[in-house]
């Protein structure tokens, strides 16, 4: 038997759901306070950050650590961008690159609400039916997850997204 203090086990705290589609918002089954629509993926992503973040308390609002579960939306950008390559009525241009980015979803948040903590951009996990859940340690109670998750339509370079972001705390907090 061992004995000395026992390390925190994460749990879920607060979920925030945003997206780009009313319908999809509205059924997705999800408990989420307050989902809201908006006309971009980056306000979406902004909205589910704004609100998970929020329910962390102030003390550890600016330095908790953000994993953000890109895979979907990875793919969904490169098939664009590809599309976009292919289409001889577009010049491309340096956004499109950048819109390769899914660090380009996230940046605005943590740039506007000088967010001071460390983001990890998680392309796969490891199996991929498994939930990710952050390691919240005492150093590190809390943390935020963002999955996107996108649903492509028939035009590889529209997309709608939901962003559901999970703020993690540890057991003790």
């Amino acid at each position: 038997m061992t004995t000395g203090t026992r390390r925190p086990v994460a749990v879920r705290w607060h979920r925030a759901l945003a997206g780009t589609d009313e319908a999809r918002v509205a059924a997705a089954p999800v408990l989420a306070a307050a989902p809201t629509v908006h006309r971009k993926p980056v306000d979406a992503a902004a909205a589910a950050l704004g609100a998970a973040f929020d329910a962390l308390p102030g003390a550890l609002r600016a330095t908790a650590p953000l994993y953000v579960l890109c895979r979907d939306y990875g793919s969904w950008a490169a098939r664009r961008f590809v599309a976009r390559c292919h289409d001889p009525a577009r010049r491309l241009r340096p956004s499109d690159s950048v819109g390769l980015e899914t660090s380009e979803l996230v940046r605005p948040y943590l740039t506007a609400s000088e967010h001071r903590g460390d983001c990890y951009l998680l392309a796969q996990l490891p199996a991929a039916e498994a939930e990710f859940v952050p390691p919240v340690t005492d150093a590190r109670p809390a943390a935020v997850v963002l999955d996107l998750i996108v649903f492509p339509g028939e035009d590889p370079r529209d997309a709608d997204l939901l962003a559901l972001a999970t703020t993690w705390k540890a057991s003790g907090l």
